[in-house]
């Protein structure tokens, strides 16, 4: 057979079966990476992370956290490449080639020429446009030359080729080098002509890939060729024409899949086992139509570097975007394929496009169904008539318009009534409704006014019975009468009677049978108890709890169930069991719209989803791979007083272990898991061993920081939780925090021998104190024996002097009372003799009458006279003032002190006080003042009643206590 014909016949396969596929893809701009534009070159480290060439130099990507590292001389890298064996990322750029290692954990990624192994005249190569890795050796692919390192010798061969290089590539040991003019194959240090290739002699070759057992050169624009090793023919595919417009840039091959990345029309991807075609360009969200490099990561997706961007085209998974990103109809709710088209109701109306859908790279071109806007509940094929369910009412589609349903209001869905031919039951915003076909229209034929239920959720069961679930009240279980006009029998079902709670119970058809879906699982009835009892036979399929399950089953027997953060398929098996795949793919499960509406079958491999920017196609038997990366620790910073960094996880070496010096003990860690599916992809839990007493929450922040960790070792763990894949992974670094100086043992040991010397000098400085002491006590001692003496001689002489002192006191006061007694008795004898003398003045004047013999009245009124005279000197206040003025004199002005303390007493009362302080008796005293000894005792009484004395003190001592007291 011709082999030219059997290509052109597998491309009519592929044509025929091939549908465009919009994979969902990830758009990175010159904001998000923070470099230059272009990127020229794409390349995987063992670890995950990702690597550009860019203009402003190599770009490194973790899924997190953007970097860039540049060249010595600071030229457009053109060409990348991970040495996953030796960890080093090689480079090309401008008369410059080398590779990026981290020899050093403590530092960033560091640069290390290779221009000092090629002689001078060998420097200036310009572009390196490609690095491949052969056996034994690296290439470097200049404009004219290719540049061999051999890594044994770890010299370098220069070969020089006389025609313009547009492109090189390396499958298995060999090196194939294509020029217009010829194409060459380098092998074992060898460069040859490649024979039988003459149709692609004046084309421009942009890539050479494998294909079976034979190589495929892919042209700019003359499509592609086959070489079978010995002759090249035109390889014809369906992309064939969409390759030759798009202008071919790259291209690379992997597994089943062909990749081309062109000018024009951004990457065209050929999935070889099924016939498939893949497109991501600007109509379907490319940021970018010119792809200038490529490469698939080890997740099986594709990588682009852009004329401006990188973009992720995820390939890999079983979720394909019906539009892509550029969506106008709005979020999906229900599709179906009626006729050759494929109908979409979406909130903003109903939409169709024709079906199958073409293969071109452009989304298909949607056509709105005039009539209706606004939000559609669902689509129906009953009896070839397309049935549609809208806020605005019930529809009858016919093509590209309407025609509505009379009297219902806002309809949620419609099912065909077994038994009953040209029945359908609906529902719409007020309860239950029958319609009767009529022709080529419904008409609306009886509404079940006696059960005030609307919901969306009604089924059928396979007895005929009808099944509602509401969102809030339950699950009713209803028969309608044979004649269709009134409901015969309501069931309800409620939390306390077989359901757990009210809320959220949802029904699902299975196998022709209704089944409750509640948080507690999958129910049936019992049509003998008429109770509903648990399903282990759904339970344990999906095996999932806590919100009920939204199960649609497909023409298949499959079964898709889906809640939030949930979606498998549960494919039927020969024996009647199921066998459930998750979807672990949560970036796409979080975003599906699936609590209204429908999903749809476009055929029996294919389930379109609902969400949130239009429609996901989903392949039901997705077989992909769900690799999950590792999570790494990428930096450890201490921000004490500025980020300072103390270990990079870089391309060189990871460490098991971290020494921190104590004065950086505050530290910032940052880490990552190279998951590009989704920007929210992981959550992360992080714990430090020997400081943390739990594991902290799930957080998407890739940072954790800790403030003046103590001294010690610790062991920080991280867990990464891949959201997409469901994989957990961990890891974990030893960090000790070094002691601080003071902490050291040299500072120990001069602490040790401090502490010695302090102890000795303490000891010295005891010993002196002790010696003083005892000096200073004997001294104090003699002090205190001389001060004591001393004290006692003072003493001694202070009794003497007090001795001395009161003797005087004494022999004054014997001499003031002697000298009282003296001036009293002066006194007296001074006024005695005034008396006697004046007695014997009037005596003598009285003999001088008696002699003359007067008249004896004369001489007895000189008796009188002298009588009077006496008495009167004896009364005499004149006599008695001098008198007080003496006393006062010898006594201390005794008057004054008694009067101004007792100031009620009266002269009587100071003479008498005046007496007694003389020490006069009552008799004296009467003597003294002419009167009788009872009077005296009756002024004393008086008088001690004024100056207060109490009964049986003296009143004589009390008037010399008086007296002394105030001298």
């Amino acid at each position: 057979m011709n082999y030219k014909f059997v290509l052109l016949f597998l491309s009519t396969v592929f044509c025929l079966y091939g549908r465009a596929q919009l994979p969902i893809l990830r758009n990175f701009s010159t904001l998000d990476y923070s470099g230059s534009t272009q990127n020229w070159g794409v390349s995987q480290y063992v670890d995950a992370r990702m690597f550009f060439g860019n203009n402003s130099g190599l770009l490194s990507f973790d899924g997190d956290k953007w970097s860039v590292f540049p060249v010595s001389n600071f030229t457009n890298v053109r060409s990348v490449y991970c040495d996953n064996t030796q960890r080093k990322i090689y480079v090309g750029a401008t008369d410059e080639l080398g590779y990026f290692y981290g020899k050093d954990t403590s530092l960033p990624l560091q640069y290390h020429s290779l221009l000092k192994l090629l002689p001078l005249k060998e420097r200036a190569f310009g572009e390196i446009w490609k690095i491949y890795q052969l056996p034994a050796a690296l290439v470097f692919q200049a404009k004219d030359r290719v540049i061999i390192l051999h890594r044994k010798t770890n010299k370098v061969s220069v070969f020089y080729i006389s025609h313009v290089i547009e492109n090189s590539s390396v499958i298995g040991d060999k090196l194939y080098i294509s020029c217009k003019e010829a194409v060459y194959v380098y092998r074992n240090g060898l460069l040859k002509t490649l024979h039988g290739v003459k149709p692609l002699l004046g084309k421009s070759i942009r890539g050479v890939v494998p294909y079976k057992n034979s190589l495929l050169f892919v042209t700019d624009t003359d499509g592609l060729y086959l070489y079978d090793g010995r002759k090249t023919e035109p390889w014809i595919s369906d992309v064939s024409q969409a390759l030759k417009k798009g202008i071919v840039y790259c291209a690379a091959a992997h597994k089943q899949y062909l990749a081309f990345g062109t000018v024009r029309s951004g990457l065209i991807v050929k999935n070889l086992e099924n016939g498939l075609n893949y497109y991501a360009n600007t109509l379907t969200g490319l940021q970018n139509n010119t792809v200038l490099s490529m490469s698939f990561d080890h997740s099986d997706n594709i990588w682009l570097g852009l004329d401006n961007g990188i973009a992720y085209v995820m390939l890999n998974i079983p979720f394909r975007n019906l539009f892509g990103i550029n969506n106008n109809i709005g979020t999906g709710y229900a599709s179906v394929v009626f006729g050759r088209k494929l109908y979409l109701g979406t909130n903003q109306g109903l939409f169709y496009v024709s079906y199958p859908l073409q293969n071109v790279g452009s989304p298909p071109s949607t056509q709105r169904v005039s009539g209706i806007s606004g939000q559609i509940w669902g689509l129906c094929d009953i009896q070839g008539t397309l049935l549609c369910g809208a806020n605005d009412g019930a529809f009858i589609v016919d093509g590209n318009r309407v025609n509505r349903i009379q009297g219902l209001e806002g309809t949620w869905g419609f099912i065909p009534l077994m038994n009953h031919p040209g029945y359908v039951l609906a529902c719409d915003y007020k309860g239950l409704v029958l319609l009767k076909k009529d022709g080529n229209k419904f008409i609306l034929q009886n509404r079940f006014a006696s059960l005030d239920v609307s919901s969306s959720g009604f089924l059928q069961d396979i007895d005929g019975s009808i099944w509602i679930s509401h969102w809030q009240r339950g699950i009713f279980h209803l028969w309608l009468s044979t004649d269709l006009k009134k409901i015969t029998r309501v069931e309800y079902f409620h939390k306390g009677n077989g359901l757990l709670i009210d809320d959220n119970n949802l029904i699902c058809k299975v196998g022709g049978r209704v089944y409750v879906s509640s948080a507690d699982g999958f129910r049936t009835y019992n049509h003998v108890t008429h109770k509903l009892m648990k399903n282990e036979r759904l339970n344990k399929v999906f095996n999932t709890y806590g919100v009920a399950l939204r199960v649609r089953e497909t023409s298949t027997g499959d079964l898709w169930a889906y809640k939030p953060g949930f979606l498998a398929i549960a494919h039927r098996c020969k024996n009647g069991g199921y066998q459930m795949k998750k979807f672990p793919y949560m970036n796409m499960v979080r975003q599906l719209q699936m609590s209204l509406g429908h999903i749809g079958f476009p055929d029996n491999n294919h389930t379109l989803m609902n969400y949130e920017n239009g429609y996901y196609i989903v392949e039901n038997y997705f077989n992909g791979t769900h690799r999950s990366g590792s999570v790494m620790i990428r930096s450890i910073f201490s921000t004490n007083n500025r980020d300072t960094l103390l270990y990079e996880n870089n391309a060189g070496k990871s460490l098991k272990q971290v020494a921190i010096p104590h004065h950086q003990n505050s530290l910032r860690i940052e880490f990552a898991l190279p998951e590009y599916r989704d920007r929210k992809g992981v959550e992360y839990a992080c714990y430090l061993e020997n400081y943390d007493s739990r594991w902290s929450e799930r957080m998407f922040k890739t940072t954790k920081e800790y403030t003046h960790l103590p001294k010690g070792r610790y062991v920080f763990h991280v867990m990464a939780h891949d959201i997409i894949t469901g994989a957990n992974s961990e890891s974990k670094i030893s960090v000790q925090i070094l002691p601080a100086w003071y902490e050291t043992w040299v500072a120990y040991l001069s602490y040790a021998i401090l502490m010695a010397c302090i102890f000795y000098l303490f000891l010295t400085y005891v010993k002196r104190r002790a010696e003083r002491k005892l000096r200073r006590v004997k001294r104090e001692n003699e002090w205190q024996l001389k001060e004591q003496q001393s004290q006692f001689e003072i003493e001694r002489e202070k009794k003497e002097t007090e001795l001395v002192k009161l003797r005087n006191e004494q022999l004054e006061i014997g001499i003031r009372h002697k000298t009282s007694q003296l001036s009293d008795s002066t006194i007296n004898l001074v006024r005695k003799n005034d008396i006697l003398k004046q007695i014997d003045f009037d005596m003598e004047d009285l003999s001088e009458r008696v002699r003359r013999e007067e008249a004896k009245a004369k001489v007895m009124a000189k008796i009188n006279e002298i009588r009077h005279g006496i008495k009167n000197n004896m009364s005499d206040d004149d006599n008695w003032k001098k008198f007080e003025e003496n006393f006062n004199l010898v006594y201390n002005n005794f008057s004054k002190k008694m009067m101004s303390k007792y100031p009620d007493l009266n002269k009587g009362d100071l003479k008498l006080c005046i007496y007694l302080r003389m020490g006069l008796s009552s008799k004296e005293m009467a003597s003294l003042l002419n009167t009788s000894v009872r009077s005296i005792e009756t002024a004393r009484y008086r008088l001690r009643k004024k100056l207060d004395i109490e009964s049986g003190d003296s009143l004589m001592d009390f008037i010399q206590v008086v007296d002394n007291s105030n001298s």
